[in-house]
């Protein structure tokens, strides 16, 4: 998987996955932006974002994340985190964030989180 390239797929009837890659920066953090509005605007209530190979995340990356979950739980949903690599997890503790997302260990608990288990 490239650093600045997303995959997404559709995990549930709702429920949108993206795997960011290795990084999320300002390089890319516009194409998180149009890849959750999209998402939204296809019609999906969740978003789970698998950070599985995630090595970097910029404040950026930070923003176009925050930028976009309360529009998700505005309208009933929300941006689920898993898989967060504990590098990431720190990032997320230092700026007092860890507990604003929803953190998952896993898809399977993203999904559940959803209602969709």
């Amino acid at each position: 998987m490239e650093a600045c390239r997303f995959e997404h797929r559709v995990l549930h009837d709702d429920v949108f996955l993206i795997n960011p890659g290795r990084i999320l920066d300002n390089s890319n953090a516009h194409e998180m932006v149009h890849a959750l509005t999209g998402a939204q605007a296809d019609g999906f209530r969740y978003v789970v974002l698998d950070m599985t190979a995630l090595e970097f995340l910029s404040s950026a990356g930070v923003g176009s994340l925050l930028g976009s979950v309360d529009l998700f739980r505005e309208q009933g949903g929300d941006i689920i985190l898993c898989h967060v690599p504990e590098p990431i997890m720190h990032i997320l503790r230092v700026l007092d964030l860890a507990d604003f997302f929803t953190i998952k260990s896993d898809t399977r608990q993203a999904a559940v989180a959803c209602g969709k288990e």
